[in-house]
């Protein structure tokens, strides 16, 4: 008898010893619970596409946890801005008290809707496993892109992986629009950012006016979200249980009349107009420096930086959709030295009559082009046009004075 309880203590303090050991996961496998957040679009640009991320709860040596697993974290330092400029920005993996989390969204009046992940307890316990390690300071940060690897992405292949790996791989049978493009995918986003709309078409190229293939709608978390709805493991559903933690209170209102296009036409105005009147006043076309207004030059400039900003985008950063950008037709750094230019040089006419040509390429091709611009751009080039005008074919705009008529004395 001494013998069988000595073994049995021994026994019992190994296996203590094996269980101190373990991850959490291990340790919290049979009651583990995992969940899918996705949140509602916010009132900043960061936040205005919605947010996704991974719940789990479980009891770990008698204690409740709650855990949000969120990939969409940032640093925010001084070089922030460079940093996401030259498409080197790194997210990060972060853990999260549940109530902490949800706090931040009740703040902000942003919605949080839960959908039940049909996981075995093994996968569950895998996708915590999976999700610990990804939190290790060499883990957890991965270079962010918009398109293809970013919080929703991140989830969706963290959660297809965890299945793959026992088996069952996770089939998305939800189809999306036929020929939907990503720029027509954020557009419903953008709608009521006008000024952030015009410049991320400003400065995203052709490759976010592809069509996307299956799948690749899941950057979006409202379309992850959807994807989930209908995804099935080994026939069954993956996510369809749903459930809303927080109703949605902020709603983004429509811009009113200040928006970029508006503005545009009305600043496009005022340059017509001032611009035939100070060329009307001027005695000869030699007088050409007279011929440029303070609205063309004002116009020209904004243009020749924000080509300065194209040209970087296309050449520098390390952005897969910024390049090749058809915007570098009306915004290019050689609009610079237009503006600053007298109009006596010959090299000044040559500049002018290439950008004119620019310009009308711009102009017929806006409809045909594989790339979708902003209608701001028209009045802008528009703008362009006129200005370019003026210094090849000023008469175009003289108003002819009718000939003076002097009566003789015989003619009366």
């Amino acid at each position: 008898m001494p013998v069988r309880i000595l073994s049995f203590l021994l026994l019992f303090v190994v296996s203590s010893c094996l269980l101190g050991k373990t991850d959490t996961a291990s340790a919290a496998m049979p009651g583990i619970r995992a969940t899918l957040l996705t949140c509602s679009p916010g009132p900043d640009l960061y936040s205005v596409f919605g947010h996704t991320a991974i719940r789990l709860q479980f009891v770990n040596r008698g204690v409740p946890v709650d855990k949000v697993y969120n990939y969409g974290t940032f640093e925010f330092d001084e070089d922030f801005y460079a940093k996401f400029t030259r498409g080197k920005l790194d997210y990060m993996l972060s853990r999260a008290d549940f109530a902490n989390f949800m706090a931040e969204y009740e703040q902000s009046g942003r919605g949080v809707v839960e959908q039940d992940l049909n996981l075995t307890a093994s996968e569950a316990a895998a996708l915590l496993e999976r999700l610990e390690n990804n939190l290790l300071p060499e883990n957890r940060y991965y270079r962010y892109d918009f398109f293809y690897d970013n919080c929703a992405t991140r989830v969706r292949d963290m959660i297809a992986a965890t299945c793959a790996q026992s088996g069952a791989d996770v089939v998305f049978t939800h189809v999306p629009k036929d020929n939907y493009t990503f720029r027509q995918a954020i557009q419903r986003y953008l709608d009521y950012m006008p000024w952030s709309d015009l410049g991320i078409d400003i400065a995203l190229g052709t490759p976010c006016d592809r069509v996307m293939q299956p799948g690749q709608d899941m950057f979006l978390p409202d379309s992850l979200y959807m994807e989930f709805r209908f995804a099935l493991r080994e026939g069954t559903e993956l996510g369809s249980t749903e459930r809303t933690l927080l109703p949605q209170r902020f709603f983004p209102s429509r811009a009113g009349w200040l928006q970029p296009v508006n503005l545009f036409f009305l600043f496009l105005l005022i340059q017509v107009i001032w611009g035939i009147y100070a060329l009307n006043r001027t005695r000869n076309d030699v007088e050409r420096q007279r011929q440029m207004t303070i609205p063309d030059r004002i116009l020209l400039a904004v243009c020749g930086l924000v080509g300065v900003l194209v040209v970087f985008l296309w050449f520098f950063p390390d952005h897969t959709a910024t390049r090749p950008n058809y915007n570098l037709l009306w915004a290019h750094p050689l609009l610079l030295v237009l503006a600053c230019a007298s109009g006596r040089a010959r090299w000044h006419r040559s500049l002018s009559g290439l950008q004119l040509s620019l310009a009308f390429i711009l102009l017929m091709g806006f409809f045909l082009f594989d790339q979708r611009l902003h209608w701001a751009t028209i009045p802008l080039v528009i703008g362009q046009v006129f200005i370019c005008l003026k210094m090849l074919r000023p008469s175009w705009f003289k108003g002819e004075k009718a000939p003076s008529v002097v009566l003789h004395a015989h003619d009366r």
